[in-house]
């Protein structure tokens, strides 16, 4: 499988990265390296340093590779700085990333992964069991910016013709060497 994957010099994405390449996936990664670390791509990927908004870029990308799926990764994920500063949450977890959904779905790319958040459902302390059914009520920008997109995709799944899977962690943990 051919894999266009997001935010691959991040944590969760260069991880991703690895698990795919040790299944024998070819993968790509774009990152703007402005939280990831280039260190963190694995060796015997493609890697193209962009904004995931740079049609100069990304439209190119798309158009000479066949990609099967798009994994989503990229974005910022700090709540505090999302507290301080919303209207950058806003604009690089939703409005770049519709952006790239578009060109995506444009160059035929219609099958998405977006690594959202459990944030998107609140505070939850009081209940013990959580489902995808239950009300979201993120309760800052980051989180906020993360149900937005799970809307937006949500919206483009019916209306273009889109398979997408929405991930919503908890708690992301571990360790490598």
């Amino acid at each position: 499988m051919n894999i266009l994957l997001t935010g691959g010099a991040g944590y969760i994405g260069s991880h991703t990265t690895l698990a795919l390449i040790e299944k024998g996936h070819t993968v790509t990664v774009i990152d703007n390296l402005i939280t990831g670390s280039l260190k963190l791509v694995p060796n015997g990927v493609k890697f193209l340093k962009a904004d995931i908004s740079d049609e100069i870029k990304v439209k190119p990308l798309l158009k000479e590779n066949k990609f099967d799926v798009v994994m989503h990764f990229a974005g910022l994920v700090r709540v505090e700085e999302s507290l301080k500063n919303p209207e950058k949450y806003n604009l690089y977890n939703f409005e770049k990333a519709k952006v790239f959904f578009n060109l995506c779905i444009n160059s035929g790319l219609k099958k998405i992964i977006f690594s959202s958040t459990a944030g998107v459902y609140g505070k939850i302390k009081e209940r013990k069991k959580i489902t995808e059914e239950d009300e979201l009520h993120p309760s800052n920008p980051y989180s906020k910016s993360k149900h937005e997109l799970e809307k937006y995709l949500t919206a483009l799944t019916k209306e273009k013709d889109v398979f997408s899977v929405i991930l919503r962690y908890f708690n992301v943990a571990g360790a490598d060497k």
